[in-house]
């Protein structure tokens, strides 16, 4: 079956691969988790996990998630970008999670998603500032008041998009049970050609695309495992040019 033009050249060759692995059925899960679906996979394509980078086919970035049928039932992570400190209010994640972070004793988080569409449980939503071409990150206290959090440069972070989402593959797992284990059917593939990077600001200030934190602190040492840009799998054709899903079971 051939694929819509402007695509990876290893792309009929990803298929072909796919195809052979979903014809195997479910497979036993690898790990537990949210990474579980992504360690199977690799494990059965013969491709190392790493965590520096996104796993790849030949140029071909490789996202793997559990679903229903063709959907993709998690958000897909785009890529991690910490604020520019020169221009932010706050000037590291330690301030940051001083200022919003949640626990008790030497032990504290900020685990949240932000959104341009409202403030989340710790008052904190997403702006785009054109004029100065910032998205920033903003607090609103329950009195009303609004104040500036930290800001990212809206130019880094469609060249940051741009270099870590070239053409890939998105691929659906239907997990399922079987004497208390998971395992996962490898059933449908979507190709993405590069992201329209210049869509990003519009999308961010949609909430189309939202930010994760994923700040940690024990004692004196904290831990910064985003902030993560996200988005619905349902909207990821407005970022990216895509095909038809495959459903890989029936090529």
């Amino acid at each position: 079956m051939p694929i819509t033009d402007g695509l990876p050249e290893h792309s009929e060759e990803l298929l072909s691969v796919l195809k052979e692995l979903s014809h195997q059925g479910p497979l036993p899960a690898i790990g537990r988790g949210d990474t579980a679906v992504g360690k199977t996979l690799l494990a059965h394509l013969g491709i190392p996990m790493t965590s520096s980078k996104k796993a790849q086919f030949k140029g071909i970035v490789l996202t793997a998630r559990r679903g229903s049928k063709a959907k993709d039932i998690n958000r897909v992570n785009l890529f991690a970008k910490v604020p520019d400190w020169k221009v932010s209010a706050l000037k590291s994640s330690r301030e940051l999670l001083d200022a919003f972070g949640y626990g008790s004793g030497d032990e504290r988080r900020l685990n949240c998603t932000v959104s341009a569409k409202q403030p989340n449980g710790q008052g904190l939503y997403l702006a785009v500032d054109w004029e100065r071409g910032l998205l920033v990150e903003r607090h609103r206290s329950v009195e009303g008041r609004t104040s500036d959090v930290v800001a990212w440069q809206l130019a880094e972070l469609e060249e940051r998009l741009d270099k870590t989402q070239p053409a890939s593959a998105w691929i659906v797992a239907i997990p399922s049970k079987r004497d208390g284990e998971e395992y996962f059917h490898f059933r449908y593939v979507t190709f993405t050609g590069r992201p329209r990077a210049k869509e990003l600001p519009r999308l961010l200030e949609m909430g189309t695309i939202t930010v994760d934190h994923l700040i940690s602190a024990v004692g004196g040492r904290t831990v910064e495992k985003g902030p993560l840009f996200k988005i619905q799998p349902r909207n990821v054709e407005t970022l990216f040019p895509t095909t038809p899903s495959f459903d890989l079971l029936r090529l």
